[in-house]
C-alpha cells in the first residue's frame, strides 16, 4: 500500500500502521486476518484501537455508509476489524476458537458491503 492508501483522518495517525493488515473489505477477509495473525499482533491492534474507538465511531457516523471519504472508510474498516480482534482477545485468548477448523468452509459470498462485498 502507498502512504496515501494507509492514511486515516486527522487524529488517528497512531492507527496507520495497522491499515495494511486490518483495513479489509469483507467479513471473510477480516476473519481470515484474525485467524492467521499472531496473538501478539492481534493484542497490539486491539490495544491501539480500543482506546480511540469511541472517537472513531463519532467520526464515521457523520458519513452515510458507502459514501465515506477514503480515509474515513479505512478507519471504518479498522473498527469492523476491531470486533474480530475482540473475539480473539476477550473470548478465545487465541486467534481462533479452540478446536475450530481452519480454514473454515463458511463463506459470505453475497450481501451488502461491508460484509460480503459491494452489491
Amino acid at each position: 500500500m502507498t502512504a496515501t492508501s494507509t492514511r486515516l483522518p486527522p487524529g488517528f495517525e497512531a492507527l496507520e500502521a495497522f491499515v495494511p493488515y486490518w483495513s479489509l473489505d469483507t467479513n471473510d477477509q477480516r476473519r481470515a486476518a484474525r485467524s492467521t495473525a499472531a496473538m501478539d499482533d492481534i493484542q497490539r491492534f486491539y490495544d491501539a484501537i480500543v482506546g480511540c474507538a469511541e472517537q472513531a465511531i463519532v467520526h464515521c457516523e457523520q458519513f452515510a455508509l458507502g459514501q465515506m471519504p477514503p480515509a474515513s472508510e479505512r478507519l471504518f474498516k479498522l473498527l469492523l476489524a476491531m470486533n474480530h480482534a475482540a473475539i480473539a482477545v476477550e473470548m478465545h485468548g487465541q486467534p481462533r476458537a479452540h478446536d475450530s477448523t481452519w480454514p473454515s468452509a463458511v463463506r459470505i459470498s453475497q450481501g451488502p458491503w461491508p460484509h460480503g462485498g459491494r452489491i
